[in-house]
Formats: structure tokens, sequence, C-alpha cells
């Protein structure tokens, strides 16, 4: 599987592949040496191997989910992509979970002190994208694979997309496959050859509905059959897109624009309003962009004539999610005991 540079640069790549890897292994020398931190709160990592998105925003929401159902009171933690708390994925967290804090900073532990100087209320802690910073010590080490792009046979960035060497998911306690069809043997088999054990959990992402907002700037709720037949532009700042752009035609629209957009991409009114030309002319009725995308677009001035459609996102489970469940409480429980509850 290639990585995320272009296949001319393949010589380049090798090299600094070979580079990041020697500061891989460094750093985790480094980590070896050092005690994490035992955090005041039981800790769910929720984490992956390689670069681009896996799913962790909807697994993330769904943990938290599952712990307010249960009495518990969640806080998020991750360290906001480039933008720190005006990051996309903070955002969106804060939009989706407005009940839930979400604390932000390359230094988690000084992040969660913070936090817990201004909610004492909070009695667990999510890492969001937080396997590889083992600074922290969690209860529950989740790892996330995403099912069109695994990753795990390939090399490590930027020849390959993995962010360490996938042997690294022997630490997890659980691995979970998301965006699947079914349950894949044959990847199952890698993942256990890796791992240890096979896949905890399959899922995939589900659109419960749509929020559309029109050029009249009226918010409307839509089923995903509403898109049949309309011809869209698709605005995706995310590492796979072409996940996300299979989920808009599977839903019967007609894609006719796909602009190359960063990971995170950074949107201002200028290149909004170029987009909205290029999608006009290539007569989009509608845009269809993600949630990510979805809290960056919304301050800025749209363009008219265009409807800004973006999903609901759910975590469905194809198998696992009892196992899961359980796993989640037994990682508390043994937060609670470590803390002496």
């Amino acid at each position: 599987m290639s990585g995320p540079l272009p296949p001319i640069l393949r010589p380049v790549a090798w090299i600094a592949s070979r580079i990041y890897a020697l500061g891989v292994h460094r750093h985790a020398e480094a980590l070896e040496r050092v005690p994490a931190w035992e955090a005041p709160c039981p800790v769910i990592s929720v984490g992956n191997v390689a670069a681009g998105g896996t799913g962790k925003s909807p697994m993330v929401r769904w943990i938290c989910a599952e712990l307010r159902a249960a009495g518990r009171s969640p806080a998020i933690v991750m360290r906001g992509h480039r933008g720190g708390e005006s990051s996309d994925e903070v955002l969106e967290h804060r939009a989706e979970m407005p009940d839930t804090p979400v604390a932000v900073g390359a230094d988690r532990r000084a992040a969660i002190e913070r936090l817990r100087s201004t909610h004492a209320d909070v009695d667990a802690l999510v890492l969001d994208d937080g396997f590889q910073h083992r600074r922290v010590s969690r209860d529950l080490d989740l790892v996330l694979i995403d099912a069109r792009r695994p990753a795990i046979d390939g090399s490590l960035l930027p020849l390959g997309w993995l962010r360490e060497p996938a042997e690294a998911l022997r630490r997890a306690h659980a691995v979970i496959v998301t965006r699947a069809e079914g349950v894949d043997g044959g990847l199952a088999a890698r993942i256990e050859r890796l791992h240890g054990r096979p896949p905890i959990a399959w899922t995939r992402h589900a659109w419960r509905g749509l929020r559309a907002t029109t050029a009249t700037d009226a918010e409307e709720t839509w089923t995903p059959e509403r898109l049949r037949g309309h011809a869209v532009a698709v605005w995706a700042g995310i590492g796979n897109p072409a996940a996300f752009v299979a989920q808009v035609a599977a839903c019967g629209a007609r894609v006719v624009d796909v602009p190359h957009l960063a990971d995170h991409q950074r949107f201002d009114a200028r290149l909004v309003e170029r987009l909205g030309r290029v999608a006009r002319a290539a007569g989009a009725t509608d845009v269809v962009c993600t949630g990510k995308d979805w809290v960056k677009l919304r301050p800025l001035p749209r363009p008219t004539a265009l409807t800004i459609v973006r999903p609901q996102l759910e975590l469905e489970f194809i198998e696992g999610h009892a196992p899961l469940r359980r796993s989640l409480f037994e990682g508390m429980a043994r937060g609670d005991r470590r803390l002496g509850r």
C-alpha cells in the first residue's frame, strides 16, 4: 500500500521513512525509561497506528455516551490538531456533546490538571488519539483499524501510512475494526498475528440523518435518501476522503466535484468562494461536507444557491458490541481500583 506522497517521490519517501523509523525507535526507548503519569481518574485511550482518519471521533462519542448512561462524568482529552482550542476535532466534539468537557493541549498531563481544577466532578478521561501519547498511563487502550485502509502490512510514514510499527498493536488491550462492511476473516487473522487476539468488535459509520443549511440559512433535517439524484460537490478535509465520497454516492447522489483538500483543511472566505464557484460550474446544487469541515465553514460567508449538507453520524456495531462494552467497564473498574475506590 502506498503512502501519502505521490509515487514519483518514492525514493525520497524511502529515505525519509528510514529516518522516521529511527526517531520512532529512540522515542520508544526514551518512554521506557520514564514511568507514565497516573491520572486522578480512570483513563480510556482511543487511538490508531496509521495516519489519517480511522473513525476515532464517533468512537470517542460512543464511549462518552456509554459512560454518561452509567452515571459517570467523562471528559475528552486531546491534542487539538494545529489549531488547538479552535481545531476542527475540538469544535466538533463540543458541538456534538456540549455537556462533555474537552481538555486540549499537547501536554496531556497539564491539560488534565487544568481540567480537574475547573471540573471537579469529572471522574473518567477519554484520550482522543492517545495511543502514541504514552506519558499518561491508561486503564484501557483501544486501537482502531480502518477496514478500507488497514495499513498494517505497509511501511512507516511517509513511504506508507504507519505512525509506528504495526507490532505496536501488542500494547493495546483491544483492537476495533471501523468502516467495515462485514467481518473479514483475512483481516481478522492479520490483526490477530500482530495483536495476539482477534478484533474485539467490528463497526461501521451509519448516517442516521442529514442536517442541511440552505442558501437562505434555514436549517433543515433530511433523510439520507433525499440526496438521491442530487448533483453534489463533496468537501472533505479528512485523511481518507474516498470512504466519505463512497458513502455520499451510496445515498444515490451524483458526485460531480471533489476538490482536493488537505487533512484538517483550513477554510477562509476566499477558498470557500472559489470552491463554491467550481461546484456550481460542475452543476452541483448541494455541498456535502463532514462534521469537522462544517464547524470551520459555519462562521464564514457561504456560496449562494448551494445547500450545505452534513451527516449525523452514529457508530453501528456489526459484531462485538457486548464484549467491547464489557471491556470498557472493566477498564473503568481497573482505574477505580488503581485509585483505591
